[in-house]
């Protein structure tokens, strides 16, 4: 090449370069947009998207294709990516009004009461007087009044809500609460005629769907529910849980032959559905028992129908009526030679399933990474791996997966749940609120999710929003035992006698003996919360009379004479009942509880050791003694002795170990307390309990940043929690970790609901001092060392003590 032409070469690279230079990042952005508005146009929704992300990457300040890409993905329904768009819009653009708008719309769909109420009224301060928005802000006021138990509130809302009504007819939130209004006022005729007015404009909305069965249900109308239900199954063809509700319906009607011949009506004898076979014989397992159902798979077999499924299924039955080898046998050959298919991989997770049960959670585990491989979208397998993540507490991959098995079935309440548990186990509480209500909705109130959700909520202490659950569920379900009881629980918490009452006769009209107990119990607490306790005393003993008591009738009169503080009586109707049967172990083991109450642990100790000599595997008689023993601090070495004896006859009681941990920190013996503590946590990572001893320990007697960081990880699940326990386990990591507004919100509560345990009052102190508060430091310190006394051995103490002179050294005084 001649030197001129080089040049020439160069000069035209150089100048094409430059001319791509020109063609700046927002121009190239700009094209992406373009082409994904042509591929929007055309159809083609995924490459859209795909050139909307190219133009984040190249401008991510993009307003009008980050909210293309918000409201494409807000028609497809994933409301989570559509929501995230907008906040990011917002972000950027704080004036975007048309985000805010949207943002609020989303939030409110979701029932995210808070969120809506903050975007709509971020974006009336700009459109005051806007309808729409102004609907949302009372939609998200009645929802925040109900869970606040705010009534005033309540009430205003819906009054609101009918007022703009008049001038927006057809919004679906406006309607939602005048609908929710009528049916807390037990208005349910007028509900019905709201609900269909509200479904001429949303004929496929499944939340007004589940009002009006609740409402044709309450007022009685059970033709008028099996036909909506009936009517549901046909409308929503892909929704299992229809067909479930209908099953549920005649069942809790005690109606299992009309259950059972809708089930087989839904079975093409020509060409079997799968899934509704399985139902079927699910159905039969349940309710006429697991022998029907094998007999029912094995006439299916029989009859040239060996499918894998249902092979797969009748071994899985064999396994839980005890023929475990035989069944994991048939799974194993169902395996052989199998091809990758749907079938193959539900007996890979079957087989896993009782892998587990049987001790093999490796083999477990295995099959189910199998499954993963050949199809990464198995909801069963991703349930189950996320299970084990979450025990594990590996809760961020766990709900990695949960997201992905939620987008491959967003209706499943088995995943809802899973999520929930991974929240919790996160310490994320909202989030844990949001997956639970979620469940619910999407099992179609079923029972299980029902109840898993509203004891949530009362534990946070929101009974009425618990108390509308139940009753939702129970009248799907009427007649379910446990619904029945949880709402009785509410009622009684926030002392409504009457209803309460009204429990107990429900409870009472039941066939299981279970619901009657249950039902007695109740209506004890009654008598008691009334400070009646003669009543509450007469009342069961009648019971034992009429022979309907029995032995918990009995165990309930000496609690109540206890909890009068009626010690004689107590020690008298105990003597009573042993004099009736003085060779009765369970009546001899009460008495020795009850001597042990009263202040006779003598006595209590001379039966408790009687009864072990006849029967060394009496669990209970041993716990007892052991608790009597350490009691005292002489005796130390006795209880430890004793532990030691009943763990060689039952060394998994987690009570036994429970017991030795204890023990051996009182003893100062931490090392090995926590080694029992984080065996009994690997055995069972799921009890709050454990897992805030471990915390405690780890975090009050080592100050390396892995064990700290082990603690806090164990402790997440405690955050926000309304047990002093738990508050103070939390708070203290939070500190130890540098969060110190956060430790010193848990631990003022902490402190105030244990203000005579030292160790609360001295990790309180240190955190008052972390943060400016010498004074109310030194004063927490010296309640702390007055509460332990002159015990000159205990390092709360001598920390304390030190604190105390290094702070009166530097001129701090209470009172400063």
């Amino acid at each position: 090449m001649g030197l001129s032409k080089a040049i020439a070469v160069l000069t035209l690279t150089a100048g094409l370069t430059v001319l791509a230079a020109c063609d700046s990042s927002e121009e190239r952005a700009e094209k992406h947009y373009q082409s994904g508005l042509a591929y929007l146009q055309a159809g083609d929704v995924d490459r859209a998207l795909v050139e909307f992300r190219n133009v984040f990457d190249l401008n991510g300040n993009h307003a009008e294709a980050r909210r293309t890409y918000a409201e494409v993905e807000r028609n497809r329904g994933n409301l989570r990516q559509a929501f995230a768009q907008y906040l990011r819009l917002i972000e950027q653009h704080p004036e975007d009004m048309d985000a805010a708008r949207a943002l609020a719309e989303i939030a409110a769909e979701g029932n995210d009461w808070e969120t809506a109420a903050r975007f709509s009224g971020k974006a009336l301060e700009k459109v005051p007087g806007d309808v729409e928005l102004t609907a949302i802000r009372i939609a998200a006021d009645y929802g925040r009044a109900i869970v606040d138990n705010n009534i005033t509130i309540l009430i205003k809302a819906a009054a609101e809500a009918r007022d703009l009504r008049k001038t927006i007819p057809d919004n679906l939130l406006l309607r939602r609460v005048v609908i929710d209004d009528l049916m807390r006022a037990q208005d349910y005729h007028d509900a019905l005629e709201e609900i269909d007015l509200a479904l001429e404009v949303a004929p496929d909305d499944r939340p007004l769907r589940a009002q009006r069965l609740q409402a044709l249900a309450a007022v009685g109308d059970d033709a008028g529910v099996e036909a909506e239900l009936r009517g549901l199954v046909e409308r929503f063809p892909d929704a299992p849980e229809m067909a479930t509700t209908l099953v549920r319906w005649f069942s809790s009607r005690n109606e299992l032959d009309q259950a059972e011949e809708f089930l087989r009506s839904r079975i093409d004898p020509a060409d079997p559905d799968q899934e509704r076979v399985l139902n079927l014989v699910q159905f039969l397992a349940e309710q006429r028992g697991q022998e029907a159902a094998v007999e029912e798979l094995e006439k299916i077999i029989a009859g040239d129908n060996a499918a894998p499924a249902y092979r797969a299924t009748h071994a899985a039955f064999i396994f839980d009526l005890g023929r475990r080898d035989e069944a994991i046998a048939n799974m194993q050959e169902l395996l052989v030679n199998a091809s990758p298919s749907v079938e193959t991989r539900r007996t890979k997770i079957g087989l896993a399933k009782m892998l587990l049960i049987t001790g093999n959670p490796v083999g477990a585990r295995a099959l189910v990474e199998d499954v993963l491989t050949e199809d990464a979208g198995d909801i069963e397998a991703l349930k189950l791996k996320a299970g084990w993540l979450i025990l594990d507490d590996a809760v961020g991959e766990a709900i990695a997966i949960l997201r992905k098995a939620v987008d491959e079935n967003p209706r499943d309440a088995a995943v809802l749940t899973l999520m929930a548990q991974a929240y919790e186990r996160d310490g994320n509480r909202e989030l844990v609120r949001e997956s639970l209500s979620r469940a619910v909705e999407v099992a179609n109130r079923g029972p299980d999710e029902s109840l898993r959700y509203a004891q949530f909520l009362a534990n946070e202490g929101k009974l009425l929003p618990a108390e509308s659950v139940l009753i939702d569920a129970l009248r799907l379900s009427p007649g379910n035992t446990n619904l029945l009881i949880a709402l009785g629980e509410v009622y009684l918490r926030v002392q409504d006698w009457p209803r309460a009452t009204a429990v107990v006769n429900a409870l009472m009209s039941l066939e299981p003996r279970e619901a009657h107990l249950a039902a007695q119990n109740i209506q004890t607490s009654i008598l008691a919360g009334q400070d009646n306790t003669d009543k509450a005393v007469a009342y069961l003993e009648k019971l034992v009379e009429d022979g309907t008591g029995g032995l918990p009738a009995r165990v309930a009169i000496l609690r109540a004479h206890l909890d009068n503080g009626d010690n004689a009586k107590a020690r008298a109707y105990s003597a009573k009942l042993l004099e009736s049967d003085p060779e009765n172990r369970n009546l001899r083991f009460i008495d020795a509880s009850v001597r042990t109450l009263t202040g006779d642990s003598e006595g209590a100790e001379a039966i408790l050791r009687d009864l072990l000599d006849a029967d060394k595997q009496l669990m209970p008689a041993w716990l007892a003694l052991i608790r009597i023993v350490a009691a005292d601090d002489t005796r130390v070495t006795e209880a430890s002795d004793l532990i030691g004896e009943a763990l060689e006859i039952a060394p998994d009681s987690s009570d036994l170990k429970w017991a030795k941990a204890g023990l051996l920190e009182r003893q100062g013996n931490i090392p090995e307390a926590i080694a029992i503590y984080e065996e009994m946590y690997k055995d069972n990572s799921a009890n709050p309990v454990i897992a805030n001893n471990l915390a405690s320990l780890l975090s009050n007697h080592y100050s390396d940043p892995d064990n700290i960081q082990r603690a806090e990880v164990i402790a997440r699940r405690l955050r926000d929690s309304t047990v002093p326990a738990y508050q103070d386990t939390y708070g203290w990591i939070a500190h130890l970790r540098g969060n110190h507004d956060e430790a010193l919100r848990d631990l003022e509560k902490a402190a105030a609901a244990l203000p005579d345990d030292p160790t609360v009052q001295y990790h309180l102190a240190v955190v008052y001092e972390a943060t400016g508060r010498a004074s109310d430091a030194l004063r927490r310190f010296r309640r702390a060392v007055d509460l332990i006394g002159p015990d000159q051995k205990n390092p709360v103490a001598a920390k304390a003590r030190e604190e105390i002179k290094r702070l009166e050294a530097n001129g701090i005084t209470v009172g400063n």
